[in-house]
């Protein structure tokens, strides 16, 4: 049987051109997703083997659609494929459950041996962030911790986060979620008591620099 994978990037141009390196090494692309929500609707009701996920998506983006896909189906694996090499985001995809990192600038082959890695219910980490952070271990760790304040967020405050930081108005909040505009109210009041951050330009930057937003 071979093995059903499901690409979730919002840049076309990628989506179509690891389909095809997929398709041509007999792995089944079930689906494509352009940002993170369909991603994870897809991944419920297909159940691939793989999701390829990008971190910077908009409505979802990476970090948040991988701890809701391997909530719902835990038997489908996480592979980050992302532009990012910070320590602080590749914390962040593993603590939501990921099973691989690779960078958008690795070769196919590396691909194709994190998958074969990763379904092997093994770990994957591109080399040269291996590295990076096996030479960073004489530094002081607390340079890496996530801020107190995040962790303060819940994931639903987070997704309300991104929408704010993406530009979008109570009205399309509250319809992208499900939720009243009321809740939506709540969970904006929510955080910036959290955060001490009282203005959507400075919930933006927040975002921002903490990765849940991208600027790419």
């Amino acid at each position: 049987m071979p093995l059903k994978v499901l690409i979730a990037d919002d840049h076309a141009i990628i989506r179509e051109g690891l389909r095809t390196l997929l398709e041509n090494r007999g792995i089944q692309v079930m689906d494509i997703a352009k940002n993170g929500r369909e991603a994870v609707e897809k991944a419920i009701t297909l159940k691939p083997d793989i999701v390829m996920m990008d971190i910077a998506m908009p409505e979802l983006n990476g970090v948040e659609a991988t701890a809701q896909i391997r909530k719902e189906v835990p038997h489908t694996r996480v592979i980050a494929l992302s532009m990012h090499s910070s320590k602080k985001i590749i914390d962040k995809m593993f603590d939501s459950g990921a099973s691989g990192y690779i960078l958008k600038a690795s070769a196919f082959d590396e691909i194709y041996d994190a998958i074969q890695e990763v379904i092997r219910t093994n770990f994957y980490l591109t080399p040269s962030i291996a590295r990076m952070c096996t030479d960073d271990q004489s530094m002081d760790r607390s340079i890496w911790d996530t801020p107190p304040q995040f962790n303060k967020i819940s994931r639903k405050e987070r997704e309300v986060l991104q929408l704010i930081a993406e530009g979008q108005k109570t009205r399309d909040i509250a319809e992208t979620l499900g939720v009243s505009i009321k809740t939506v109210e709540t969970h904006r009041r929510n955080i910036m008591k959290k955060l001490n951050i009282f203005s959507v330009a400075g919930l933006t930057k927040y975002a921002i620099l903490e990765g849940i937003i991208s600027l790419e």
